[in-house]
């Protein structure tokens, strides 16, 4: 039967955060090395360095602990972004702003991203999708919203949406996923070197999704007839 965690980000944010983030950093880190199912809550205790009263103050059980702490970086990562969104005026700045901090985003905390990318255990999954389908409808909902303005005013290609949103953050997921995640063909980046690797990516990556998005010129109609 499908669980809730126990609590979203803000219903939390009342309680004292210091123990209950140590909790969560722990977990993460043994949840990537080890995976949830090896993970036993004493090992998270240890590392932690909290009581078990501590640990059941705040979550329910480990498989708790997984989904909401899945969940809350999940909705930190899209605020962050929809922020990044409304930050900008120009349609092109927008563009460029939200790769660019989706790559500093992954370069700030690789093992929060890490866990977004790697967190589908089965039994966690259930747990927590409802809510995170309600959060990415409503994430998805408002870039679809803003790309359909945008290309109703002639700024963008009027493109289905699964194209432009893969054309606009797909790249950069691709990198992400590869320069973090071990399971991925490409050779991951040491960590002191992970911020550079990202960073050299954000003007490419930027000029590209601006590229295949904006709506052709009259210019470059014409130099697409030259040719």
């Amino acid at each position: 039967m499908t669980r809730t965690p126990t609590a979203t980000t803000g219903q939390r944010a009342a309680r004292p955060a210091s123990r209950r983030e140590d909790i969560a950093a722990a977990a993460i880190e043994l949840f990537l090395d080890r995976g949830i199912a090896a993970t036993r809550v004493e090992d998270i205790l240890a590392a932690a360095g909290v009581s078990v009263g501590s640990f059941y103050h705040h979550f329910r059980d480990k498989l708790d602990l997984a989904a909401t702490v899945y969940l809350e970086h999940l909705q930190r990562f899209q605020s962050d972004l929809l922020v990044e969104l409304d930050r900008h005026e120009r349609t092109e700045d927008a563009v460029r702003g939200l790769v660019t901090a989706y790559l500093r985003w992954a370069g700030a905390d690789p093992r929060a991203m890490g866990y977004l990318h790697q967190c589908r255990e089965s039994n966690v999954a259930e747990i927590s999708e409802g809510e995170e389908a309600r959060l990415k409808q409503a994430f998805y909902g408002r870039l679809t919203g803003w790309l359909g303005e945008r290309a109703a005013t002639g700024e963008l290609r009027a493109l289905p949406n699964e194209h432009s949103l893969a054309l606009w953050l797909g790249p950069a997921e691709q990198l992400v996923r590869a320069a973090i995640d071990p399971s991925e063909h490409f050779a991951a980046p040491e960590p002191d070197a992970l911020v550079a690797h990202l960073t050299r990516a954000e003007r490419v990556l930027a000029d590209a999704a601006w590229e295949t998005l904006r709506r052709p010129t009259t210019d470059d109609d014409a130099d697409q007839a030259r040719e």
